[in-house]
């Protein structure tokens, strides 16, 4: 079971590993400021399975982002092994920065990812080595 908490936390983080952006003007704080809810992985809807032996989930997974440059986020997923399915809420959280349109989030465990506004500003994609996560604003 931690082996797959920890397989969900690293996928979680990584969705924030970087992206590509087609704006011309630099987001503030404040333009980042609210909640972001992943609502695709790879052109799908959720749930996202990101181990299938035992089979572990992704359901939602929910960044909150401060103008104080602060941070939570909050990952539902459920493991399923045999007839036994459970499901757990991974909160995580931790601080981030801007510099132009990137950002660079610091986790409360000291990892790191970076990410860059998507064009219109209320969607982020995330292009990790063959994962596209989509991130819609609220």
């Amino acid at each position: 079971m931690r082996r797959m908490l920890a397989t969900v936390c690293t996928i979680a983080t990584v969705v924030l590993a970087g992206c590509g952006s087609d704006s011309s003007t630099a987001p503030t704080q404040a333009s980042l400021a609210g909640t972001w809810n992943l609502t695709t992985v790879n052109g799908a809807a959720l749930p996202f399975a990101v181990q299938l032996n035992p089979l572990v989930e992704i359901l939602s997974d929910q960044l909150v982002l401060a103008t104080n440059g602060t941070f939570t986020q909050s990952t539902q997923a459920r493991f399923t092994d045999g007839a036994t399915v459970t499901t757990q809420v991974i909160p995580d959280g931790g601080t981030y920065t801007l510099s132009g349109t990137a950002a660079t989030f610091r986790f409360t465990d000291g990892s790191s990812g970076t990410a860059t506004l998507s064009s219109a500003g209320n969607t982020f994609t995330v292009g990790e080595v063959g994962f596209s996560f989509v991130y819609t604003k609220q």
